[in-house]
């Protein structure tokens, strides 16, 4: 077995929002110390993205980040499948068995 390590930097949250906002609410909601922050995100239905987002660049980094690994995590399956796929394209047969995605530790504790 071989493990690739892919990192990712430079997350545009607001442009993804309208594509993610319901996998955030349902991460959220299943965070009792982000309970409030969902319950204000569900309410936002009618309200302008625009909102959302500007709400979105006020929340720390590692709440941003914690909600990115939410959003690629559901999406792992669909992620593994297309990484498998473009290799093929490539002539690499080949099997993606499976993801980690988590939020990197700062090189201080590592």
């Amino acid at each position: 077995m071989i493990d690739i390590k892919i990192s990712v930097s430079n997350v545009d949250y607001e442009a993804a929002l309208d594509t993610l906002l319901p996998v955030l609410l349902e991460h959220l909601s299943k965070k009792t110390e982000n309970a409030f922050l969902s319950s204000i995100l569900s309410k936002t239905k009618g309200v302008s993205s625009i909102a959302v987002k500007a709400a979105l660049k006020t929340l720390p980094q590692d709440t941003r980040d914690d909600l990115a690994v939410a959003c690629l995590n559901h999406y792992k399956d669909d992620i593994q499948r297309l990484l498998t796929e473009a290799s093929k394209q490539k002539g690499i047969a080949l099997q993606i068995d499976g993801i980690n995605i988590a939020v990197a530790q700062s090189s201080e504790s590592a």
